[in-house]
């Protein structure tokens, strides 16, 4: 599930995002709150910011429309079927952000998004359609501005199963390889995240901030991976992990560069199907950079690049009828890379871009048990906002991608091309 948690700063509202799939949701997201607070906090360092005033509550309402579309040498998975590939997605999501000061040092934070999702893949042999919507994901961040020098804060995150999450027959060739799509599954069980955490200024440039956060993970029912033998296809109970996640980052402002570095670590337990303890997911491990430099006012660049790794799984022996490592790591290192140019003229603001990504060996999946494919992509496009007035503006991005997955005997040469758009606007009152 794709969530983007945004919070309002000083100047409006920023952003930060994470695509969710499976268990590895829960690291992303709480290093994307992580990300917003110490980015909120470097902008409270500005020497010349006045100190912030009582106020009434600030409401900002965000709604996005984006398509992907991909066509290929094979579908997903391509052990699947040898015909060429093709599939499609259309996702709909709108945010809801809320901030204020009801008291002179304490600041509120609420965000709450939910959204609808057609996903269709059409390649012979794995045809498949869902039409649902999504979880509803919610959040709230309370940080305490009355100590000089040190800003604690607490957050809670939920997930609300308002999505599907069992796709029977056919539907679930539905889910696609998540490089490419935004939405891979589309729903989990009740989620409750509390995080806890403190910023640290050190100096006037410097922002440090760590974080620990724990994830109580509700059950949910998915089709059962074997084939029906009655009219009626089975389910299978899943229990999924809690997980546990540690994160540091370290800000930095100085006139017209900006340096921001996050690390976290993740830790989870066991999983059960069907009441029996099936597998550990390894520890996860995520390293992010963001550099940024403004060239003039209206002229800036950004660099991200973002590096997640995870250990071995530990899987269920049918003999020994105990978890024990896997013989061979299932788990991939994934290296993203993005380079953003932003012009801005009166109302206008244009942003072109280039992005690369490596997957370095296929990744296994045991929830969907599929394979997510060693690749590399590399994307290009753009993205344009209009001011229309105060509070509110409208905004349009275009992204064309080239992925190469690395050649198996099944799939030698698994080349795909595809298209993502996005139409949205906001309004800020």
């Amino acid at each position: 599930m794709y969530v983007r948690l945004c919070l309002y700063f000083r100047d409006g509202w920023e952003c930060v995002s994470s695509q969710r799939s499976g268990a590895s949701s829960i690291n992303r997201l709480l290093r994307s709150l992580t990300l917003a607070i110490t980015c909120a906090a470097i902008v409270s360092l500005d020497a010349n910011a006045a100190e912030p005033a009582l106020s009434n509550w600030s409401l900002g309402a965000d709604q996005e429309l984006r398509y992907s579309s991909w066509s290929g040498t094979r579908g997903y998975p391509a052990s699947g079927s040898s015909a060429p590939g093709a599939g499609a997605q259309f996702y709909a999501l709108s945010t809801i952000q809320a901030t204020g000061q009801p008291f002179e040092n304490m600041k509120v934070e609420l965000f709450g998004k939910g959204g609808y999702v057609w996903s269709q893949q059409s390649t012979p042999g794995l045809t498949g359609t869902v039409a649902t919507t999504t979880d509803t994901v919610v959040s709230g961040t309370v940080t305490y501005l009355g100590t000089p020098g040190i800003q604690p804060f607490i957050a809670m995150n939920a997930n609300l199963p308002t999505g599907t999450t069992a796709l029977f027959g056919s539907a679930a060739n539905a889910r696609m390889d998540p490089d490419i799509v935004d939405l891979a599954t589309f729903g989990e069980g009740l989620n409750i995240g509390p995080t806890v955490g403190v910023n640290i200024p050190i100096g006037d440039a410097l922002l440090l901030t760590f974080s620990s956060g724990y994830t109580w993970r509700g059950a949910y029912r998915t089709e059962a991976q074997l084939a029906p033998t009655t009219a009626e296809q089975a389910t299978t109970l899943v229990e999924p992990a809690r997980v546990a996640t540690q994160s540091a980052s370290l800000g930095y402002q100085l006139e017209k560069l900006t340096l921001l570095a996050s690390a976290s670590y993740a830790h989870e337990t066991t999983t059960y199907l069907d009441h029996v303890a099936s597998y550990v997911l390894g520890d996860r491990y995520t390293l992010f950079g963001v550099a940024g430099y403004a060239w003039t006012p209206s002229s800036s660049t950004t660099f991200t690049a973002t590096w997640t790794n995870a250990e071995k799984n530990s899987v269920l022996d049918p003999v020994l009828l105990a978890l024990i490592p896997e013989s061979f790591r299932s788990n991939s290192a994934v290296y993203r890379y993005r380079l953003e140019q932003s012009f801005t003229n009166g109302r206008w603001t244009v942003a072109p871009m280039v992005n690369y990504m490596r997957r370095d060996q296929n990744s296994y999946n045991p929830i969907t048990l599929q394979f997510i494919p060693a690749k590399t992509r590399i994307g290009t496009g753009g993205s344009a906002q209009y001011v229309i007035g105060e509070g509110m503006s409208l905004k349009a991005s275009l992204e064309h991608f080239w992925m190469n997955e690395d050649p198996t005997a099944r799939s030698p040469d698994n080349r795909t091309l595809g298209w993502i758009a996005m139409l949205g606007g906001n309004v800020k009152f």
